[in-house]
């Protein structure tokens, strides 16, 4: 359990509590699979660690990529209904639509280093 002055910090330093939970997990999965620390404490206690180095600014979330932007973007647009894109598909083109979506999310879940 966290004292609540520290884990007002710490809310403070990621941007807010969902960003707080996603790093101290992703963090304490690095630590679990052998990661070593990035601080000296005295404490082998791994949440003490993952903490204490966010409080020390050692580990920070990603941004998230310039492909992840878009992909979020033209989701939020499907759901609002904004897009204009897909108002005007038609039997022949939904086999095409529907094949650039897959393309696409394929693309996004198995990115190419260039």
């Amino acid at each position: 359990m966290l004292d609540v002055d520290i884990e007002d910090q710490l809310v403070e330093k990621t941007g807010g509590k969902l960003q707080l939970t996603a790093l101290m997990q992703k963090r304490l999965v690095e630590l679990k699979r052998g990661a070593r620390p990035l601080v000296v404490i005295d404490s082998v206690d791994l949440q003490d660690i993952v903490v204490q180095e966010i409080l020390q600014d050692k580990v920070v979330l990603a941004e998230l990529e310039a492909n992840e932007v878009h992909f979020f973007e033209d989701a939020r647009k499907l759901k609002d209904g904004s897009s204009d894109d897909e108002k005007d598909v038609y039997g022949s083109d939904l086999k095409k639509v529907k094949e650039e979506r897959i393309k696409e999310l394929s693309e996004f879940l198995n990115p190419t280093k260039e």
